[in-house]
């Protein structure tokens, strides 16, 4: 579990990391890397932030089938199987809204590269979606705090009241 949480966390600041570097390479029409890789740098950002996401998505299925099977085993309270599902639906919606903002963006950019689309617009959606996403990282943060907290109750290592501190 704490593997997937520390992965998940590196994976989240290299994400804001091309983030920033991507919409810095944008406002300023810059060429950040310098024409050394064949890919651009939105299409890097975007598969790292995707995969990212994904993987924060599947941790919390994961834990949520663990922690319903592990009531279900031991007969303990269905509360904590509660807990971990109200974790996923606070979790869910702004994650799904954040996927959608960046993957918008990153589909207008071809857009905008072939003068389809204004370059205000892009620019627009991208602060609305970084500044989401910077929401987002304070909100998955929480959610893996409360759900590690529901394990480690769960399984006796640490008592309701001990786990608030966390």
């Amino acid at each position: 579990m704490y593997f997937f949480m520390i992965i998940t966390y590196i994976l989240s600041f290299i994400s804001l990391i091309l983030l920033i570097l991507s919409g810095f390479e944008g406002v300023f029409k810059l060429n950040i890397y310098g024409g050394l890789f064949p890919t651009p740098l939105g299409f890097i950002t975007a598969i790292v932030y995707l995969f990212t996401e994904v993987l924060v998505m599947f941790f919390f299925v994961g834990t949520g089938v663990s922690i319903k099977e592990f009531v279900q085993e031991n007969k303990l309270d269905s509360s904590f199987h509660a807990r971990s599902f109200q974790i996923k639906r606070e979790l869910y919606p702004p994650t799904l809204l954040n996927v959608f903002l960046i993957m918008t963006v990153f589909i207008i950019g071809g857009g905008v590269d072939t003068k389809v689309i204004p370059n205000w617009i892009h620019g627009i959606l991208f602060y609305i979606s970084f500044f989401h996403f910077l929401r987002l990282i304070v909100i998955q943060h929480k959610c893996f705090k409360d759900n590690t907290a529901i394990v480690l109750e769960m399984t006796g290592l640490t008592k309701k009241n001990e786990t608030n501190s966390l």
